[in-house]
Parts: C-alpha cells; structure tokens; sequence
C-alpha cells in the first residue's frame, strides 16, 4: 500500500529557468551580453557586474513588465514529474521567496499562479514566503543549500536539494533528475504509477 505525501516544491532554479529568463530581460535592458550560465548564487555582482540594488530593481522592472514569472517555459522534465506526483495522489505546496523589495507577496502569488496554471501545474496550494518551512510536508525540493540547511536545523523530516552548478557542496541529500526524485519519494510512498495522464490545476 502506497500513502499520499505533502510535497514541497521550490519554483526559482527547479520549475522555473529563473537566470535564464532575467539574463535575456537584462542584456536588452542593460544593452550588453548577459551570461545565462550561473557560477554562483551572485552571479550577477561577478558576472554582469550589478549590485545587490541594482540587480533587484532590475528583477522587479522585469516582473511589472510581464517578463520574469511570466514568460519562459518550465525546465526539463518539471511539469512531467509534477503530473506523475499528483497521478499518484500526492499534495504538491509550490513555497517559493519570490516577494521582494517592489513586488509585494500578492503580485508574486498571482503571477506564479497564473505561470503554473498556463503550463498545467498539478496544485493543492501556492504560498509566497521566505520560510519554507510554513506549510508541514513530508518532502521538500529546493536548490538553495541555505533552505536545505534551515529546513534539517527545524527538524524537517526529509528536505532534499536539488542539484545545480551552484549548489555542488553538500552533505545531505541530493537529486539530480526527476526520475531520482521520485525514486525518493517512492521510498517514502511506495511506487507511483507509470502511467501518466493530463492534470489540470485544482
């Protein structure tokens, strides 16, 4: 018998080609080459030479210009392995930080809402915080070792990372596809179905 989990799921870096879409924002803006390709998680001090400021203006102008959280397809795999979840009666909780200084929570929620409904995104709730331990899941995905390392100091029972150019060191658990990814909550559940239907938001 397989039981159904809460799983937690980050949208910047494992849904949603974050870098990618603000670097092509920034290079019209800015007027020079933007580097998609991310070293570090302030990538855009070393390589677009940007300040902390300067960069988050940039974010929010993308944001009310109806770029960043609204355009750019989902990253390989995501939306498959979210269908796949909820086929097999799992609750996905999108947490994500994306409110910040110019783009209050309300705007973050409604535009990731509306980018997650256009791509078909299974959904039992969306949450716009800074703590991803806000809502109790079983799972929980994210690329930041930061949150991964919150999330194991508050007893969270299993926060995975999700591994990327920038997150290489780490002592906890790691995934580096989907299919490991529900490997491991199959480890938890019990083995989903194989056979993966069209899911519509709910």
């Amino acid at each position: 018998m397989s039981r159904s989990l809460d799983i937690g799921l980050d949208i910047d870096g494992v849904l949603y080609p974050f870098v990618q879409v603000i670097a092509g924002y920034a290079a019209k803006r800015l007027g020079r080459p933007c580097t998609d390709k991310a070293d570090t998680w302030d990538w855009y001090q070393r390589q677009w030479g940007l300040n902390h400021d300067e960069f988050f203006a940039l974010c929010s102008r993308a944001v009310r210009d109806g770029i960043l959280y609204t355009e750019g397809a989902p990253l390989p795999g995501a939306v498959r392995a979210a269908k796949r979840l909820a086929r097999a009666g799992h609750r996905l909780h999108y947490i994500t930080a994306r409110a910040f200084a110019g783009i209050p929570a309300p705007v973050a929620w409604h535009r990731t809402a509306e980018w997650l409904q256009k791509w078909t995104f299974p959904v039992h709730s969306l949450t716009v915080s800074g703590d991803k331990n806000c809502r109790p899941t079983d799972v929980f995905l994210d690329d930041s070792t930061h949150v991964i390392e919150s999330l194991l100091t508050v007893g969270h029972p299993r926060p995975v990372l999700w591994h990327h150019s920038v997150n290489q060191q780490h002592n906890g658990e790691i995934v580096y596809s989907w299919d490991q990814f529900i490997e491991l909550v199959e480890s938890e559940s019990g083995p989903l179905p194989a056979v993966i239907a069209d899911y519509a938001i709910y």
